[in-house]
């Protein structure tokens, strides 16, 4: 095996119960478990007594229902019209977050409407998705004359570091959920903390439940360390050494000229297998034998070139850590995310899913 993505069930488990002493948690695992693959991550989870989830699209919720019938599962972008009746047979979880939306299931399900678990969803100041608070009234309404089964009211945070704003969405928030009061609408709970507000306020705004994706994995919410363990780390395998000389140029095109003899380590790893070329002059490495190796020439499709000139005894098939540690060093997803100017998320989903994830029993990131 070449490329592989190791995951720390042992960290898991840690971030996982530190999260629980703070809130009960609904846990986010959309987009294939942040790209580290729900046939992984669920397990794991589901073990330790979770069960709610919340995923992107339905298709997720179907697959995590074939896993485990005895849990609850949100789904939190659209679901499709034509998956509406499945959703009601599987027990299936969706969002509702506009009137037209709404319309259109109501119009669907007919009588099966008061089947259908919904969560709705206000709108507080991220302008995304969510009714706005002028439209409460009339979507008290239109859940009352329909006997909708409203399993929750919920919002999102936009930026949990803004205290002044994020102090507006919590108190619009309050606003509508008192006006659901006020026209007597019956609701499961609240839920508007993500990873970020919950390390943020610890727990002031946690409501009922709170949905956390990110901190489980071990990838910080907020700009300051909030001490999570670290969960993934990916490594590769040299797979050629070439020796070039000074004023040679390596990879593509005609800006990456060496200024000195250099050993070049070459590892099969590139943009198809979710190595941004952002990093490209950016001053990012590999660590090899406890050694940092940095990245030099252009990012291939496959491939990603190394000056190993300064590491002693790198041989075929030597191990190359992406992220995570080698000796004394490491690499961690913030200085990835500074490399490539983008966020923890960004880099972790975007590693192909051609590249095997394996659990490992907690031997990574040891202290």
């Amino acid at each position: 095996m070449l490329n592989c993505v190791k995951i720390n069930r042992e960290n898991i488990i840690k971030n996982l119960k530190r999260i629980r002493n703070m809130t009960p948690l609904i846990c986010v695992v959309k987009d294939d478990a942040y790209g580290l693959g729900i046939e992984n991550i669920l397990p794991v989870l589901y073990n330790e007594g979770e069960r709610y989830y919340a995923v992107a699209f339905f298709e997720e919720a179907s697959e995590i229902r074939k896993m485990y019938e005895d849990v609850n599962i949100i789904i939190l972008n659209y679901t499709e019209e034509e998956k509406l009746h499945e959703a009601v047979k599987d027990k299936i979880e969706v969002s509702v977050f506009s009137m037209l939306q709404l319309h259109r299931y109501i119009e669907i399900l007919g009588d099966k409407i008061p089947e259908l678990g919904i969560h709705i969803k206000f709108n507080t100041g991220m302008n995304r998705l969510g009714f706005d608070i002028e439209e409460t009234p009339e979507l008290c309404r239109i859940i009352s004359e329909n006997n909708l089964q409203v399993k929750s009211v919920f919002s999102h945070i936009s930026n949990s570091e803004n205290i002044e704003n994020t102090e507006k969405q919590l108190e619009k928030f309050e606003n509508i959920t008192n006006l659901l009061k006020k026209h007597e609408i019956n609701y499961g709970f609240r839920h508007i903390s993500a990873s970020p507000a919950l390390f943020q306020y610890t727990g002031k705004y946690n409501f009922d439940f709170s949905r956390v994706g990110m901190a489980i994995y071990g990838l910080e919410p907020l700009s300051k360390d909030t001490g999570l363990e670290k969960c993934i780390s990916i490594e590769s395998k040299i797979i050629n050494i070439k020796n070039v000389k000074k004023g040679e140029y390596i990879s593509y095109g005609e800006n990456n000229r060496l200024e000195k003899d250099t050993a070049v380590g070459i590892i099969p790893m590139g943009y198809a297998q979710g190595i941004q070329m952002q990093i490209e002059n950016k001053g990012a490495y590999a660590l090899i034998n406890g050694k940092k190796a940095p990245v030099i020439g252009e990012v291939c499709m496959d491939m990603l070139l190394l000056d190993i000139s300064g590491i002693e005894n790198v041989n075929l098939l030597d191990s190359v850590v992406l992220l995570g540690k080698s000796g004394n060093e490491e690499i961690t997803l913030r200085d990835i995310s500074k490399w490539t100017s983008t966020i923890q998320d960004d880099i972790i989903t975007k590693i192909s899913k051609k590249i095997k994830r394996i659990i490992t029993q907690g031997e990574l990131w040891k202290k």
